[in-house]
């Protein structure tokens, strides 16, 4: 039986057993993310975790299914490790990508270095392939993931914190110019041109390279009062006292800090950022005293967190006044197979060689990853991707890079040139740098997680 078949079951020894989980095992993976997760001080199990980890359960979220937790469980069924594969519904420069997202990884700590989250994974990259996926992201803790094939590879967050106190107040004989309130289902459609409209926004002349794609059902997800976990974020939308729609934001469905966060900004053409940009700030704080609170140790809340990622037209508003930086971490980015990626994308990545100096090339681009290899071979501007084996001397190469650090710049994160200053086994020939920064120039993304 192959992995991904959900009646797999593989022996560990000591009575564990590596499997899919089943319908009977729900209170047990509740129960493990509730002590996983638990409060520190007090030991209570984390029920929004847990609520979470049931609506991933349940069947009503989106991106999941019961049938994508992969557990170890002990010889009297008791779950003790899990994780879980989502769907990653993204593009890489316009071009859709079948991706997994491997979350909520929770093991119990009696059972901890014994590897069995790395059977986990192994379980879950199967179910990734085997249903077509060409990558998997993840957030999560410095280094762990890399020890399972990941690399940093996008970037993760990015904020602008405002201080509640350095906001505008309204004057006692104005009225806000602008409403903000919870998205209902007739805001769906314009929510989309928002959106849409957000993740096609420029950076250093550039457009976004990777973005998270959503559509009407998750949407309505997002707004359904079913939801009892602290995921996902909650659509708003800002419009005039009129009724007249301009804008959209995401926030905080629950608070775990005495903040409120804005994961997502964006407005109609004709509306400027500075005109709203007091008017949101007021209400959210106002709204931020009607979200529920992960512990009593959550206070007021003291600032907007502004995470709208490495860069964004209103943090040239919030540089004007009081706030603080808080610099992107990254997602962890595994792709089994460079080349099968590559050939998927190819379309950009010839339109980008037809507008450049070097359109209609003919030749090699020979990669050594020191573990295996990648060609690409050009064909008057075509592009073919071939898998290489590990290099046993007798290859040329034109590029090299240690493991994985390639995905860094296959993602946009950081150029050719960065790279080799920072990475002594990094190199290049000179035409291979060319092309190099010709496929892959350094770009931004905004990959939203969707909860």
């Amino acid at each position: 039986m192959q992995m991904h078949e959900q009646h797999y079951q593989q022996d560990l020894g000591d009575g564990y057993t590596l499997r899919w989980a089943n319908a009977s095992d729900r209170d047990s993976l509740l129960d493990l993310y509730g002590y996983v997760f638990r409060d520190e001080t007090s030991g209570a199990h984390n029920t929004y975790t847990m609520a979470y980890a049931d609506d991933l359960l349940s069947g009503r979220h989106p991106m999941s299914s019961p049938d994508d937790f992969a557990v170890v469980a002990d010889a009297d069924n008791r779950i003790v490790a899990t994780t879980v594969l989502m769907r990653m519904p993204l593009e890489y420069a316009g071009v859709a990508v079948p991706s997994g997202r491997p979350e909520l990884v929770a093991s119990h700590p009696d059972v901890r270095n014994r590897g069995y989250i790395r059977k986990i994974f192994q379980l879950i990259h199967a179910k990734s392939t085997a249903r077509g996926d060409l990558m998997q992201g993840i957030t999560g803790i410095p280094y762990y993931y890399r020890q399972f094939g990941y690399e940093y590879a996008l970037a993760l967050g990015g904020a602008r914190m405002v201080p509640v106190q350095s906001i505008p107040k309204l004057g006692a004989d104005q009225s806000e110019p602008f409403v903000v309130r919870r998205a209902q289902h007739s805001d769906i459609m314009q929510l989309l041109i928002l959106y849409e409209r957000e993740r096609s926004r420029l950076h250093n002349q550039l457009p976004m390279l990777v973005t998270s794609r959503i559509d009407a059902s998750y949407l309505r997800y997002t707004m359904s009062d079913a939801v009892t976990g602290n995921e996902p974020w909650l659509p708003y939308v800002i419009a005039r006292p009129n009724g007249e729609v301009v804008g959209s934001l995401w926030s905080n469905r629950v608070r775990g800090v005495s903040s409120i966060g804005v994961f997502s900004l964006s407005t109609e053409p004709h509306i400027q950022l500075a005109e709203i940009y007091p008017s949101i700030c007021r209400q959210l704080v106002q709204i931020a005293d009607t979200i529920p609170i992960w512990d009593n140790k959550t206070g007021r809340p003291e600032q907007i967190q502004f995470g709208l990622g490495v860069d964004h037209p209103i943090y040239r508003i919030i540089e004007q006044g009081m706030h603080k930086n808080n610099r992107p971490y990254a997602w962890y980015i595994r792709v089994a197979d460079v080349a099968q990626l590559i050939q998927h994308i190819v379309a950009p990545l010839e339109r980008r060689l037809s507008q450049s100096a070097m359109a209609g090339y003919n030749g090699e681009l020979t990669f050594d990853f020191y573990r295996s290899g990648l060609q690409l071979t050009f064909t008057k501007g075509k592009i073919n991707a071939t898998t290489l084996p590990a290099n046993d001397g007798s290859r040329k190469s034109t590029a090299g890079y240690p493991p994985h650090v390639f995905l860094q710049q296959l993602f946009g994160l950081h150029s050719i040139h960065e790279l080799k200053a920072s990475y002594p086994d990094v190199y290049s020939s000179a035409e291979s740098e060319v092309l190099l920064d010709i496929l892959f120039p350094k770009q931004s993304s905004w990959l939203a997680p969707l909860d």
